[in-house]
C-alpha cells in the first residue's frame, strides 16, 4: 500500500514543498452530484440514461466538456437553455467534503507546505470551498475559467508553480482521475493518486488520515 511505502520510504517527501488538491474526488465527493445533475440534462432532453464511460468523463471534465460529451451537437443550444438558471443548490445535499481532508490541510499548513488546488471546476469552487468549509487553506484556486486550455494541459500547475516559487519535483498533485495523472505528467511534478490503485502515481493514497499520520512520522521539517 503506498502509504505504507512512504512511512518506510522518506525520500518520496525530499524537497517536497508545495501541495496541489483536485477538487471533485479528492477535497469533496461529488460524484452523485454530478451524475443527478448531468442526469437531469439528459433526462429533460429525452435522452438515454447516462453510460459508465460517459459518467466517468463527465467527473473529470469541465462544465463544457461534460455537457457537450453526452449531448449531440445539434440540440447544444436545448442543453445551455436547460442550465442557464439551474438552482446548483438543490445539488448540496449530494456533497459531502472529504473524510479528514481538513485535518490534513491543517497539519499541512501547519507544517510549512505551500497548498493550492488545480480544479476542472469552474465558477462554483467559490462557493463549493465555503460550503465544505475550506476556505483559506488555498493559494492560488485554479479553475477552468482561469485558463485558457483546461486539465490535463499543464497550465493551471504551471501558473501555482510560478505563484510558489517552486519547482516541479517540489511540488506533488493530489487527484483521482486518468486526467489528473496525466496533468501531473505534463507538468512534471509527482502524483498522488487519491482511491484509485489503476493510476499510475508515485504515492498511492487511500485514506487522508492515515497520509496524514505516514507525513507526521517521516516529516523533518
Amino acid at each position: 500500500m503506498a502509504v505504507a511505502t512512504l512511512a518506510v520510504n522518506p525520500e518520496l517527501l525530499g524537497g517536497l514543498k508545495t501541495v496541489i488538491f483536485d477538487c471533485d474526488g479528492v477535497l469533496i465527493q461529488s460524484y452523485e452530484a454530478n451524475m443527478q445533475y448531468y442526469g437531469m440534462i439528459r433526462e429533460k432532453l429525452g435522452l438515454p440514461p447516462l453510460t459508465d464511460s460517459e459518467k466517468y468523463y463527465v467527473h473529470s471534465r469541465t462544465h463544457r466538456e461534460a455537457v457537450e460529451h453526452i449531448v449531440p451537437a445539434d440540440r447544444f443550444d436545448e442543453a445551455w437553455e436547460l442550465v442557464r438558471d439551474y438552482d446548483s443548490s438543490t445539488l448540496h445535499q449530494y456533497l459531502k467534503r472529504s473524510e479528514g481532508v481538513r485535518e490534513f490541510l491543517c497539519w499541512l499548513r501547519d507544517a510549512g507546505f505551500g497548498l493550492a488546488v488545480n480544479t476542472s471546476r469552474g465558477d462554483t469552487m467559490d462557493g463549493i470551498l465555503t460550503l465544505m468549509d475550506l476556505q483559506g487553506f488555498f493559494h492560488p484556486v485554479m479553475t477552468s475559467d482561469k485558463v485558457a486550455v483546461p486539465k490535463p494541459h499543464p497550465e493551471g500547475v504551471l501558473t501555482i508553480l510560478r505563484e510558489h516559487d517552486v519547482q516541479p519535483h517540489e511540488v506533488a498533485y493530489i487527484g483521482d482521475s486518468i486526467v489528473d495523472q496525466k496533468t501531473a505528467e505534463a507538468s512534471g511534478v509527482r502524483f498522488w493518486a487519491y482511491r484509485d490503485a489503476n493510476l499510475t502515481a508515485d504515492v498511492h493514497i487511500d485514506d487522508f488520515g492515515m497520509i496524514k499520520a505516514a507525513m507526521e512520522s517521516v516529516y523533518k521539517g
